[in-house]
């Protein structure tokens, strides 16, 4: 009778890949040209299998709900399992920041005013207006339910499949465009050039994809066979994931001219497929539409989804009662407030740097950097809770007997993980040198502010902070 409710092995296939179906992050693919294939491979192997494999094992060695944060707690202490689960908590802060900036973008060709779409005031407004927005309707109304699997279906699955079919489409009628990124190409083309160094941070964009990916080892418990099923889901689905973004962002790479690429625009290679191929413009409208109503439901999904992670880290005695604060609907209505409020502070770096281009990259790397000390934390605590603790049932374990394979993967993570950090610091290529300083000062700084708030307010709380059973 378990056995009814057993994931199949397409099934988790199916889920993984439903977490990383996206278009937004085509464009920050497609910029690289060539060299997208070289970076695909790297984020894959070295920074996504890696965490996959290890959070397969950590999810069924400590099933409880937490994830991460008891992984983390469990290896290394409480302390770093609060800092954990409060990075997975700000990380979003810029990630949705980065999200809500599509909007401004996409609703601009929505109403046939395109020109709107590169006006930083104006996705500055539009950020401020969709996520309070999302978040007052999160307040009155279940809008997970309501928006349910729809959301993705309409605003990422249908214009993924759209995106990839116009791409093949034109590349079969035009051929390789000499002007676009991928035009007169050389071998050379596919490594990255050390000479630009700023193009490198384009790295950090793309490991931004696979972001998250320890999500899906929730269900390593609920798969039939974990020890053989879930490594055979796992890299399955990075592999078809390498190759839809690939075939998407080799296709976009080839229709838009060199130097003219808009990050946060994906409608940008819809209108150059349809206006290539004569297909009605009102495609366009209605394909933005599609993805605008995508965006704001994954909008929608994280107002709620981390702040109700961290009412229960609250409620361990790791925050103030004033943060355990819950509404008649159960909502933690002191972390949704304050994740607004902040969002709509970090919103204002789209007015400081005016080129939506260059804010939304950066933006795009302070989530990853984020994200990767989370990874970090992850990577110790895996090597760790096999000496600390051996005795503890492992349904899906990183080899048969010894810790060789889970120091080899938990390595190849850390050395991943390195990577990231350091390119994610080399100044973008897209910002002018007199930006340089400010970038690297701007990253630095509010890395080390979010890690030390965490280890703050650690170290201050109170045995009186824990809520009462």
């Amino acid at each position: 009778m378990a056995n009814s409710k057993k994931l199949t092995l397409f099934g988790l296939i199916g889920i993984t890949m439903a977490f990383f179906g996206t278009v937004r992050s085509v464009p920050t693919l497609a910029i690289t040209g060539w060299t997208q294939i070289f970076y695909m491979l790297v984020a894959a192997i070295l920074f996504a299998l890696p965490i996959a494999l290890m959070s397969a094992e950590l999810s069924t060695a400590f099933p409880q709900e937490g994830g991460p944060q008891v992984w983390v707690k469990n290896g290394l202490g409480e302390k770093w399992g609060f800092v954990t689960s409060w990075l997975l908590w700000v990380q979003m802060f810029f990630g949705m920041v980065m999200v809500a900036s599509t909007v401004g973008v996409l609703f601009g060709y929505v109403i046939n005013a395109p020109k709107l779409s590169s006006n930083n005031y104006f996705i500055f407004v539009v950020i401020l207006i969709s996520y309070w927005g999302v978040t007052l309707l999160n307040l009155k109304f279940d809008m997970v339910k309501i928006a349910g699997n729809w959301g993705a279906i309409i605003g990422v699955y249908i214009p993924f499949v759209f995106l990839v079919i116009l791409g093949v489409i034109y590349l079969f009628k035009n051929g390789i465009q000499p002007d676009s990124y991928l035009g007169n190409f050389k071998a050379s083309d596919l490594l990255p050039n050390l000479g630009d160094l700023g193009s490198l941070a384009y790295l950090s964009g793309i490991i931004f994809i696979f972001a998250g990916v320890e999500i899906s080892s929730v269900h390593a418990n609920n798969i039939e066979n974990p020890k053989r099923n879930y490594p055979i889901a796992v890299i399955a689905s990075v592999i078809l994931l390498v190759i839809f973004n690939l075939v998407a962002g080799m296709t976009v790479s080839n229709a838009v001219p060199k130097g003219k690429m808009e990050l946060a625009n994906i409608t940008q290679p819809y209108l150059i497929f349809c206006n290539n191929l004569g297909v009605p413009s009102i495609f366009v409208n209605i394909i933005s539409a599609m993805i605008l109503i995508g965006v704001l439901v994954q909008l929608s999904a994280w107002v709620l989804g981390p702040s109700k992670s961290m009412i229960k880290v609250a409620e361990e005695g790791n925050l103030p009662p004033f943060f355990q604060k819950r509404t008649s609907k159960n909502i933690p209505i002191t972390f949704v407030m304050i994740q607004a409020i902040v969002i709509s502070l970090v919103s204002v770096l789209y007015i400081v740097v005016p080129d939506v281009n260059s804010a939304f990259l950066i933006i795009t790397i302070t989530t990853t950097i984020l994200y990767c000390i989370v990874y970090l934390l992850i990577s110790i605590s895996a090597i760790r809770l096999r000496y600390k603790m051996p005795q503890v049932e492992r349904p899906f374990r990183l080899g048969n007997k010894g810790n060789g394979l889970m120091w080899f993967v938990a390595l190849l993570s850390l050395l991943s993980v390195a990577i990231t950090l350091v390119v994610s610091l080399i100044p973008p290529s897209i910002l002018s040198p007199s930006q340089h300083t400010g970038y690297i000062i701007f990253q630095v700084v509010t890395t080390i502010v979010m890690v030390g708030i965490a280890l703050v307010i650690y170290k201050v709380k109170r045995p009186s902070w824990k809520k009462e059973k």
